[in-house]
This record gives C-alpha cells, sequence and structure tokens, in this order.
C-alpha cells in the first residue's frame, strides 16, 4: 500500500552499487582455512536501530545458514523487546497472496484472468471508474489496468484521515475504493503500466462476488493453511489470531497532524484494516515462506499455478530488466534473477525478496514507515545485506 514500489528502488540502486563494486564477486573469505567469514546480521541490525527505526527483525537464509534475529523495540512506551515472531502489517508485500488466490481460483474454474470486472461488479459502482468495462482481472494484478491509485497524492491524506476519525471500525476494499472513484485513469486499459493499489481492491471485490463471502475465507483455506503461515493472518477481518506490534510514522511536515515534526504509532489505524492490496499480517518467516512457495520448484504449489504467477504473457516491464507479474516484481542483481515484492505503510516497513539460482531468501521488518528519515534507514539496511549476499 502506501508506497508499495519502493523496494523496486531499492533493486534499482543497488545494482548501480555492486557494478560500482565490479559485479558479482567472490565472498571474503579467511587466510587460515578459506572459509567463508559469517557476516554479523546481529550487530547490524542492532547498529541500524535509531531514534528513527524503533525495531527490525531479519531473516537472511541460504542453503547453508539461516540468520534470524531481532533488535531494538516493538513498542517504544512499555519498551517491549523486538522479538523475532512478532507480526505486523506486510503492506504491499501481500499482494501476491491476493494474485495468488486469484490464480487458484482461475485454475479452479472459478473464474478466467481475462475475464472483465464487468462480469462481476454492478454497474453503479463501475460508472464511477473510468475505462471499468474494458478491464480484466489481469489487467489489475499487474497493473497494466490505468485505474487510478486512491493512494496517490490528491487523494491519500483523504484516505488517512478518514482511517483516524474513526480507526475502530472495520475498513475492507470498499471503504478503500471510495477514495478512487471518480478519479482520472492514468491510460486506457492496456495502454501501459502503473502501479495501482485500487486494482487488487476491484479484484477482492470480484473475488467476494464469486466466491459469495469474504475472500479472507478463502485466502485462509487455499493459501495460508495450507502453506503451513501459521503466524498470519488477513488484516482486521482475522485480528482475533493476533495482536501486531506498534508502527511509528514521522510526521516531518505534519501531513497527518496540526504538529510538524509529532511521531504517531499508528497500530490503532491498521489494526482495523483488511483490504486485497495489502491483506496480509505475517511474521518475517512467513513473508519469505510465501514468496519461495510461488517461486521454488520445492514448493506445496503446483507447478501450473506458479508459472502462471510469473509467466511471460503476464510480465510487465517497468524499465530495463525490471518487470511485474502478478503480484511479484522480477529483476536482475549481479546476473541473478531475483524475485520480490516489498510493502511500505504508515509506520511499517517490509522487505521480501527470493533469488532462485542461490536458494536465498531476505525478508526484513522495521515498525516505522512512510517518512524519508526511515526509509533511508531501512534502505542502507537492505542495501548491506544483498551486497553481503551477492558479492
Amino acid at each position: 500500500m502506501f508506497n508499495s514500489i519502493k523496494s523496486a528502488l531499492i533493486i534499482s540502486s543497488l545494482t548501480l552499487a555492486i557494478t560500482a563494486c565490479g559485479g558479482g564477486g567472490s565472498k571474503a573469505t579467511s587466510n587460515e582455512n578459506q572459509t567463508p567469514v559469517v557476516f554479523d546480521y546481529q550487530a547490524l541490525i542492532d547498529q541500524t536501530i535509531s531514534d528513527v527505526i524503533p525495531g527490525i527483525v531479519l531473516l537472511v537464509e541460504t542453503p547453508e545458514r539461516k540468520f534470524l534475529g531481532s533488535s531494538g523495540l516493538a513498542d517504544i512506551d512499555s519498551h517491549l523487546p523486538m522479538q523475532v515472531d512478532h507480526i505486523m502489517p506486510n503492506g504491499s508485500a501481500g499482494k501476491k497472496a491476493t494474485a495468488l488466490l486469484t490464480v487458484i481460483l482461475a485454475e479452479e474454474g472459478l473464474l478466467s484472468l481475462d475475464d472483465l470486472i464487468s462480469n462481476w461488479l454492478p454497474e453503479q459502482l463501475l460508472s464511477q471508474i473510468p475505462f471499468s468495462e474494458q478491464m480484466t482481472i489481469r489487467q489489475l494484478l499487474n497493473h497494466s489496468a490505468g485505474v487510478y491509485d486512491y493512494l496517490d497524492d490528491d487523494t491519500i491524506a483523504d484516505f488517512f484521515a478518514a482511517i483516524q476519525a474513526d480507526p475502530e471500525s472495520l475498513k475492507t476494499d470498499a471503504f478503500a475504493l471510495q477514495f478512487a472513484l471518480n478519479q482520472p485513469a492514468y491510460f486506457e486499459p492496456g495502454e501501459g503500466w502503473e502501479y495501482s493499489n485500487t486494482g487488487y481492491l476491484l479484484v477482492g471485490l470480484v473475488l467476494d462476488e464469486i466466491l459469495g463471502e469474504h475472500h479472507s475465507i478463502a485466502m485462509r483455506n487455499r493459501v495460508f493453511d495450507p502453506l503451513a503461515m501459521h503466524s498470519t493472518h488477513f488484516g482486521g477481518v482475522e485480528k482475533e489470531q493476533g495482536d501486531i506490534i506498534s508502527g511509528y510514522y514521522h510526521d516531518i511536515d505534519g501531513d497527518f497532524t496540526s504538529e510538524a515534526g509529532k511521531v504517531i504509532n499508528t497500530k490503532s489505524w491498521y489494526e482495523n484494516i483488511g483490504v486485497a492490496d495489502a491483506p496480509m499480517v505475517a511474521s518475517v518467516e512467513d513473508m519469505a515462506l510465501l514468496l519461495r512457495s510461488i517461486v521454488s520448484d520445492d514448493s506445496n504449489i503446483s507447478q501450473d499455478i506458479r508459472t502462471i504467477m510469473m509467466a511471460e504473457d503476464n510480465l510487465q516491464y517497468i524499465d530495463g530488466e525490471e518487470s511485474y507479474a502478478l503480484g511479484l516484481f522480477k529483476t536482475s542483481i549481479a546476473g541473478n534473477v531475483v524475485y520480490e515484492h516489498g510493502g511500505l505503510e504508515a509506520g511499517y516497513s517490509t522487505f521480501n525478496l527470493y533469488i532462485p539460482a542461490i536458494n536465498t531468501s531476505i525478508t526484513a521488518f522495521a515498525n516505522c514507515g512512510g517518512s524519508d528519515p526511515c526509509e533511508e534507514q531501512f534502505d542502507d539496511l537492505i542495501k548491506q545485506v544483498l551486497i553481503e549476499e551477492l558479492l
């Protein structure tokens, strides 16, 4: 949600950094026995904790080793230490779950990815979305529909104002969608690429119509439980299954409050939000498991479904080698194809990447998000981890 292509920008800047360092060279080794030097990731995350980033959880898993560590605080007021199994909103990193569920339902024959959304949604709604009569489910999933993003600059403040005005009520796709209605399209469906959270809201509403119930139930039965994602639930709708940690937004310019520079604990905002563009509350291990299950051949997900998720005819090329499939970015770093999709919320940051060729997962959480200082410090952490694993 919020600004969900941030992780792709990290990847782009990292590629430049690796190129400057001479490409994907060999790992450092000790002089005595030529065994790989083990990087101290715990020290790295300890050093990253600051007044801006209260807490971090980091997972780096390769065939040879696994680091799972935490540092800092999950809640500043109570001084609750961050733990490796803490859960938080994953933001747009959860789009891959919505896309996966949609493909599973397509394979079951309940829908076609090329169905027009006008087959499922009411005219009263569609009449407020330009070109909606031409949009397919596939186009919404790979951001080629051109539909206005409800978190665009002109409407994001209104969305968060509505959240703050009523944090206690459950807010699902229809609530968020109201901020995209009667807004101009970016282009006609199929005529370009523009990241739009609204597209996933529309997919969520289509799934509800097809299933005859909220799609969180199908998400539980077809994705979370079969993949043994035991620390994961659908945000807001399944909030009784686990308490999220606090998230901190540094309102530098007074965008969400009348007091510039105020630090806001946004936990209450997100406890009751459950939307298809950012559906998941999960631990780092479950987030890594989901991505690895979609991409890796060693998976409980069928080959047919995984092939559709990443099929060439679903790819929308963004810039150079970078492309977007169904719920996933695909690009290359130091000659390695990588799949990733992070998430950014007001108060929460997620990075989630998998490198098939070396069977390596990198997932990180921080309980800050949305402000430049947080993003810069979190980006620096991710760049250091990626350089360590790829150089």
